[in-house]
């Protein structure tokens, strides 16, 4: 039987910190470097654009979802695809215009929204230099760019939370920041840089990303590939490109479809979705920053732990802080990693459109909060029965919640599935831990999903990782 509860008001705070033991040991090599506690619980980040036609899609997500993070740096640079870069046509600075218009209303429904200034600050122009694109940093005509400084004294700054660097473009500006970091200033400065970073690479889009794979081997990068043909130009078959052929299912394709942004983004929700510079919704880049969203199941902790931004994992010994969903199967299709998440995904950015036109806070729906009873991180024991309460999970908006609790298998070590009993119950879910002598030492993640019946409808996690002793 579906449950379902009408819980009272509760502000949605993150985490923080409390997983971060989590991520050592799902991580199946040496994890990301850990952040500390004591600081803002938010993540940091710089985001790397080439100022690709997606790319200014994805800045239009971006900044809905600024109240989410610190944002670091936007660093515009070049790639493969676009080799001579495109700061020269301020297309960032339009959107802030649009953004700055919205911000009243935005700030209504989230009060850490940055002012544009903040975020102005931060602008730099990178490496937009063709003859670099795949010239190794020591031999290239651009070294010392103002993109290139700004990653380096952020990396080397007091906050110790670690900085997610997201290679929309290319990733010889923050290459040539690694070199100059390894090759101008003391070992200790330069290997508490390269603890900080995690790079997460929209492919490799110049010879940046390998280069620092192979010549910086500390620093925490992600190699992306299986959001293409699922979040790019071929996320639906009837696109303008057709060269590839999509990957997406009917259901999810409805997410991304004419329709969907029309209603959603670019009519009747004002100045900022009206500059949205295309049709459809394909934003190849947006899945660098999805792991980054307050949304509870905190995958910015540790890429392989997976959530909305899909699920990486360590692919070569020879590399043991380089991980790449290329190689990952998901129940048999790879490409499930991001479909599993996208109507969440894709119904929260519509509720953040909503917020822009919203005068007020009821105006709008607004993510509700899961939260489970007992520790996150749990020792089991074989034939253990494992009970599940969720009734400390409330809406904000104090909608009516449904509940779900669910084996995140392929995110286990564990090769054993379970059964969960009352899989839709608030506060009486259970499973039994398996018993089988090889699953010691494993972990199993379980998630708890809860849905508002608002407009659209939202999904607010936690995830209980159990370690089976």
């Amino acid at each position: 039987m579906n449950m379902s509860l009408h819980l009272p008001v509760a502000r949605h705070c993150l985490l923080g910190f409390a997983m971060l033991a989590f991520a050592v040991m799902t991580a199946k090599a040496p994890a990301a470097p850990a952040a500390k506690a004591g600081t803002s619980q938010k993540p940091r980040v710089i985001a790397t654009t080439d100022g690709e036609v997606d790319d200014r899609s994805t800045m239009i997500r971006f900044l809905l979802y600024t109240c989410d993070f610190d944002v670091a740096g936007i660093v515009e640079v070049n790639s493969k695809y676009q080799k001579n870069g495109h700061s020269k046509e301020l297309w960032i600075d339009k959107q802030l215009a649009a953004y700055e218009q919205i911000l009243p209303n935005l700030r209504k429904h989230n009060a850490d929204y940055p002012d544009v200034s903040q975020l102005r600050r931060v602008m730099r122009v990178g490496n937009e230099n063709i003859k670099d694109l795949w010239v190794a940093p020591p031999g290239m005509e651009t070294k010392d760019t103002p993109g290139a400084q700004l990653i380096i004294d952020t990396l080397l700054d007091n906050d110790p939370r670690p900085v997610h660097v997201l290679s929309w473009g290319g990733a010889n500006t923050t290459a040539s920041a690694l070199w100059k970091l390894k090759t101008e200033y003391p070992k200790e400065k330069f290997d508490y840089a390269v603890s900080r970073i995690r790079i997460y690479c929209i492919w490799y889009q110049d010879g940046g990303g390998g280069w620092i794979q192979t010549n910086i081997p500390g620093a925490y990068i992600n190699e992306a590939y299986r959001w293409n043909k699922v979040w790019d130009y071929d996320s639906i078959s009837d696109n303008p490109r057709k060269k590839e052929g999509c990957a997406n299912p009917p259901e999810i394709q409805q997410y991304m479809g004419y329709k969907w942004l029309s209603e959603n983004v670019t009519n009747n929700h004002g100045p900022l979705g009206a500059v949205y510079p295309q049709t459809y919704v394909s934003e190849g880049d947006t899945p660098s920053f999805l792991h980054l969203i307050n949304n509870g199941l905190e995958a910015h902790l540790d890429y392989t732990l997976g959530g909305w931004g899909g699920r990486s994992a360590h692919d070569n010994p020879a590399f043991p802080n380089h991980v790449m969903d290329k190689t990952l199967t998901d129940d048999g299709n790879a490409n499930k990693m991001y479909w599993r998440w996208i109507p969440a995904a894709q119904n929260d950015f519509a509720a953040r459109m909503d917020w822009c036109v919203a005068t007020n806070y009821a105006g709008a729906n607004h993510q509700p909060v899961a939260r489970v009873v007992g520790s996150l991180e749990r020792d089991v024991s074989p034939g253990q029965t494992v009970t599940l309460d969720a009734s400390p999970s409330s809406d904000p908006d104090g909608n009516t919640l449904t509940f779900n609790w669910w084996q995140y298998y392929d995110a286990d070590s564990s090769t054993n599935k379970v059964t969960i009993a009352n899989s839709n119950s608030v506060d009486n879910a259970s499973f039994v831990v398996p018993s089988a002598a090889n699953q010691i030492g494993k972990q199993m993640h379980i998630i708890l999903e809860v849905t508002d019946n608002g407009t659209p409808p939202l999904k607010g996690y936690q995830r209980i990782i159990c370690k089976i002793k």
